[in-house]
């Protein structure tokens, strides 16, 4: 079943729908009559991200508010079967910016920025967590997701680990490493570990499983959107 965005249908985030009729406000109303143009009588489709898409017909607007009315209700059909978690060692400056837009669209379910021997970059003040959701959200609604991909919190190398161990599969990517890239899982959980500008430590190399990601060293903000294409091809999910 072909997915709900090929045919260019207006699509939205709206993380509450509680009826057969809704109203839309703020920035998502704003967005909708003003940069997109939408009227009475047109369609959308609004998903509340967790996986269920809502097809609606806006049946009235005025100065603050559009109304709309649920035609039908469908599971999300553009998402992998994969939960993908990317563990991103903080990059300098805005590199983590990079990571969140390039691997968005790519799948990613959740992004847990960590903090390892050697990195460089500073965990986010509130303002720039901020910023980051913004990003993740326009990525995602820009791309025709269902799943809105969570941004969790600072993690050191060992905590990452740790939560790393309870996916289906994990791994961490490292430069020195021989090893190819583990046997996929078709459905279930896959964590997988960037490091920072700097490499990870030998020590750090030595929690996880090791993969190498190829002859040629990658950029850390450059690694995940590398890696993941290879992931959902492999794992049946591209």
């Amino acid at each position: 079943m072909p997915s709900p965005r090929k045919d260019n249908m207006e699509h939205f985030f709206l993380p509450q729908i509680p009826g057969e009729t809704f109203a839309v406000e703020g920035e998502t109303y704003r967005h909708l009559t003003r940069a997109r143009r939408m009227a009475v009588g047109d369609t959308a489709l609004f998903s509340d991200g967790k996986g269920m898409d809502y097809l609606a017909r806006m049946t009235a607007c005025s100065r603050d508010a559009a109304q709309f009315t649920v035609l039908e209700r469908r599971p999300a059909e553009g998402e992998s079967r994969l939960s993908i978690t990317l563990y991103q060692c903080l990059p300098k400056g805005d590199k983590m910016e990079t990571v969140l837009h390039r691997c968005t669209p790519l799948g990613v379910t959740r992004f847990v920025p960590v903090v390892s021997a050697r990195t460089i970059g500073a965990p986010p003040n509130e303002n720039k967590r901020r910023r980051w959701e913004k990003i993740v959200a326009s990525a995602a609604t820009q791309s025709g997701r269902s799943i809105l991909p969570e941004i969790g919190p600072v993690l050191s190398f060992p905590e990452a680990v740790e939560e790393m161990k309870q996916a289906d599969c994990r791994f961490l990517c490292y430069e020195n490493a021989d090893a190819p890239l583990p046997e996929l899982p078709g459905t279930g959980s896959i964590a997988f570990l960037i490091g920072p500008e700097g490499g990870l430590a030998p020590e750090e190399a030595d929690a996880l499983t090791c993969c190498s990601l190829g002859r040629r060293i990658l950029r850390t903000e450059d690694a995940a959107a590398f890696l993941l294409p290879i992931l959902l091809d492999r794992s049946g999910n591209l």
